[in-house]
């Protein structure tokens, strides 16, 4: 990369990491059917509808030749409009069954994206932390929103003009043999090669709808990167870059998009030149029986608009050979996800405990991919209602111990109990619901303040959320906001300052009133004087509580009554303030240099 040059990612290095499998047919099928099975009922009224619909439709043919071969030449008026009146009233029934299996269809369909979603949505609400940090926010959302609908698509417009194009050409065939069996033999020589066309096209076809998807997944992915950090992107006066780095990537994929389309009607060119050419042998020879009178006027005009119904359908299935296939690649990339093992299991008998707050770290082990071990045989016992510190120097493990506890993540090895139960066997749900995480980067959701406390504790009252802000000093701002609690925070939170999203954050963990209490640099984010205002509601609310405070200021941690110095995941010292300073290790260097803040005031030792 050139000096001075900005960053730029290809295409193909925005990609998904978990990138679409590609499914054989018959198991691709099977499992879109499970979704598709609990509506069969509705699907059966609606084809009973559709054949209503089609044989109307494909007698008014027969209709027009009673009305040219009888009703005209007999100048018989009365059954001139007997042929018309039937005629309406034959529209009428046909769009009635036609609305009728149309709803229907919108119906079952609309129902079977909303369980594919549904269970998507559920899976992906257990993968594990590591599978987030692969994959763009985005780039999952388009899957769930956009390949979704592409399903929906095919399920509402293909299934019913299948099931339209089938039942019509078996009923034009059957027709056009009863009126010319000669010409009929002779359209049926040509549909080999309709399925010789377009079974030439649809591989090629499927191959780059497959790229196409990834491609505008990737470009999702890339779009959402950009604008959550727009911030950045300002502060840096980027947007040029932006601007050329997003040009670059559609017109990347430009030609890929315009080819899938471009070959897809070149298939029905041919396709459309084929049907042509046999109308025009048809109306030859037709026209010749006519004259030759071996077939009256009126048959030669249902025959021939029966042989739109017979080459239509045939057609029909080709132009939905794209709605099929980018259905297929999407579904593919949903089974994908689907397939997507969870890293964190649940015990098949989980245990559900009433936590009292003990918590041993017994010879645990921890690396990300095998890599350098992030944690090496960390062994620690913290007493129900301790209040345990956790320093050391960037990278040393702190986090990573804490995303061991809240079970974001396993032990490799080793073992991790929580009151003298392997923390692996407990009911994952129930143990969640007891511990408590205020992290230094709090996400707030784009509802409003009181949502976003409430978030802690769904049930809770209005003076519940009252007093949680008031002990998280967070009430004063808030209603001081035109709307108070009401207040829209916006994404993640944007409209409130950063100290304002995380005494929003502490107020969420002090609803909760959880067993198990985890502040990661919590309060990091606050100047000394807020921070000593919430200082005293922060010793209220651990009291009874066990604790774990990862944290640089002095103020925060002295209040630990055990600090654990950590280094490359281990443990060098344990002690409290004073006990550390004197043995001059790791956490007095980290004090001296102030790596570790002192408090306003505070002489260093």
């Amino acid at each position: 990369m050139g000096a001075g040059n900005p960053v730029r990612w290809g295409i193909r290095d925005q990609f998904d990491s978990n990138v679409a499998r590609q499914y054989p047919t018959k198991v691709a099928f099977r499992r879109f059917w499970k979704f598709v099975l609990p509506y069969r009922k509705l699907l059966a009224f609606a084809a009973l509808g559709n054949f209503l619909t089609v044989f109307i439709n494909q007698s008014i043919p027969l209709i027009t030749k009673f009305l040219i071969d009888e009703a005209l030449p007999a100048r018989n008026v009365t059954l001139v409009v007997g042929v018309a009146v039937v005629f309406l009233f034959a529209t009428i029934v046909q769009n009635v069954t036609a609305y009728g299996h149309d709803y229907l269809l919108f119906y079952s369909g609309q129902r079977a994206v909303f369980d594919i979603r549904k269970t998507l949505f559920h899976h992906l609400q257990l993968l594990h932390m590591a599978f987030y940090e692969r994959e763009r926010t985005a780039s999952l959302v388009n899957r769930l929103i956009h390949d979704v609908a592409s399903i929906q698509q095919f399920i509402t417009t293909a299934f019913g003009t299948i099931a339209n194009s089938a039942l019509g050409l078996c009923f034009a065939v059957t027709v056009m043999f009863f009126l010319n069996w000669k010409l009929t033999l002779l359209c049926l020589a040509t549909l080999p090669l309709y399925f010789l066309i377009t079974q030439s096209f649809r591989k090629r076809i499927y191959r780059m709808s497959h790229d196409v998807k990834e491609r505008q997944s990737a470009l999702a992915g890339a779009l959402g990167e950009t604008f959550s950090g727009i911030k950045v992107v300002k502060s840096f006066g980027q947007e040029d870059h932006e601007r050329r780095r997003f040009i670059l990537t559609i017109k990347d994929n430009f030609y890929p998009e315009m080819d899938l389309q471009v070959v897809g009607r070149r298939m029905w060119a041919w396709l459309h030149f084929l049907c042509n050419t046999l109308y025009a042998c048809v109306l030859v020879l037709g026209g010749m029986a006519v004259v030759k009178q071996g077939m009256s006027l009126g048959a030669f005009v249902a025959f021939t608009a029966y042989l739109w119904g017979l080459f239509g359908p045939i057609q029909t299935f080709s132009a939905l050979i794209q709605v099929t296939i980018n259905a297929r690649t999407g579904f593919e990339r949903i089974l994908t996800l689907l397939d997507t093992r969870p890293e964190i299991v649940e015990a098949p008998n989980p245990i559900v405990l009433t936590l009292k707050g003990r918590i041993e770290f017994e010879r645990v082990n921890f690396s990300y991919g095998g890599e350098t071990p992030a944690i090496e045989n960390f062994s620690l016992d913290v007493q129900p209602g301790e209040v345990i510190a956790l320093v050391g120097p960037s990278g040393s493990g702190k986090s990573t111990l804490m995303s061991l506890l809240t079970r974001f993540r396993d032990v490799s090895s080793g073992c991790l109990r929580v009151d003298g139960v392997d923390l692996r066997k407990l009911d994952y749900d129930s143990y969640r619901r007891q511990i408590s995480v205020v992290l230094q980067d709090n996400f707030l959701f784009s509802g409003s303040i009181e949502e976003n406390i409430r978030y802690g504790k769904p049930e809770a009252s209005v003076q519940e959320i009252r007093e949680a802000a008031r002990l998280a000093n967070a009430l004063e701002f808030i209603e001081q906001m035109p709307e108070g609690f009401r207040s829209r925070v916006g994404q993640g939170g944007v409209m409130l300052s950063g100290g304002q999203r995380q005494r929003v954050a502490i107020a969420r963990a002090i609803l909760k009133n959880p067993k198990i209490l985890i502040f990661d640099e919590a309060t990091s984010a606050l100047d000394t004087q807020s921070e000593q205002l919430i200082q005293r509601s922060l010793d209220i609310l651990m009291q009874g509580k066990t604790v774990f405070i990862i944290a640089h200021r002095l103020s925060t941690i002295q209040k630990a009554h055990r600090i654990v110095v950590m280094q490359r995941g281990r443990i060098v010292e344990i002690g409290n303030h004073e006990e550390l300073l004197e043995r001059k290790g790791l956490y007095s260097r980290l004090y001296h240099p102030r790596i570790l803040e002192p408090e306003a005031g505070t002489r260093a030792a």
